[in-house]
């Protein structure tokens, strides 16, 4: 019995760690990892929602919330980077050529402007890693001043919130450290939720949200924006498909990539 008792315990040790790394997942994806049966997972998954670290929605489960902490801006590049790109890609074919884009700081924004670099457009962004990453490409670049913040690499205070002032977009992408249909956007740091608030205000067009599926239905440390404000928001396959549903019917464009 002993010996059983510790498979039973590393396999759910695996199984919380593949809910870590994926965000989420599919009873039978996790059947498919693990190489169990099906009962076997469902019945994990069961006794962990009961000791409060998961909670399940139809056919998958995810980790229950905790207090979301912010990564280093390496940490968070190669976090989801696959799933990032896809986000990034699908967002990008919803801009239109000269137009002007308001960018936040991020990697999954910086995802996006992965896919813009060849486009003929002008983006205004306090992303101070948008240089290095479109080179010397077609787009306009316009970077605004301000504070750098070396963690998340962004820029932001009074410099950035002047600048902003003067620009009229015609749409505004907003990576986001959380979504849902209850609290809006949500970030982490206060200095950037304020930046991020502002390029929503200075936006005549659509605000798009960038957020792998681990963002959907979480609330972070600071209130941005209302989902009242959001036009569509981008994700993965891997997100709640019951706050997806809520986000809809707040009236919000849901686009849903495959996980790669």
């Amino acid at each position: 019995m002993r010996g059983s008792g510790r498979i039973i315990a590393q396999r759910r040790q695996r199984l919380i760690q593949l809910l870590e790394h994926e965000g989420g997942a599919k009873v039978l994806d996790l059947r498919e990892k693990l190489g169990v049966s099906e009962i076997t997972i469902r019945r994990d998954l069961e006794e962990l929602a009961d000791e409060g670290l998961v909670e399940r929605y139809h056919g998958g489960a995810r980790l229950k919330d905790r207090p979301v902490m912010e990564l280093v801006y390496e940490d968070k590049s190669l976090l989801h980077a696959a799933t990032k790109g896809a986000i990034g890609a699908a967002a990008a074919a919803l801009v239109s050529e000269r137009s002007t884009i308001l960018l936040n700081a991020g990697s999954t924004a910086l995802a996006v402007l992965h896919h813009l670099r060849d486009r003929s457009l002008r983006v205004v962004t306090n992303n101070a890693a948008a240089p290095a990453e479109i080179g010397g490409s077609n787009v306009e670049l316009i970077l605004l001043g301000g504070e750098y913040r070396a963690k998340s690499r962004s820029l932001f205070g009074d410099f950035a919130a002047l600048t902003l002032s003067q620009v009229h977009a015609s749409m505004c992408i907003l990576g986001v450290n959380g979504v849902s249909a209850k609290t809006g956007l949500t970030f982490s740091v206060y200095t950037e939720a304020a930046i991020n608030r502002l390029m929503a205000e200075r936006c005549n067009g659509e605000v798009v949200v960038v957020a792998d599926g681990t963002k959907v239905g979480t609330t972070s440390n600071f209130a941005c924006v209302p989902i009242s404000r959001v036009h569509v928001l981008v994700t993965d396959a891997s997100a709640d498909p019951q706050e997806l549903a809520a986000i809809e019917a707040s009236g919000v464009r849901v686009i849903v990539v495959p996980r790669p």
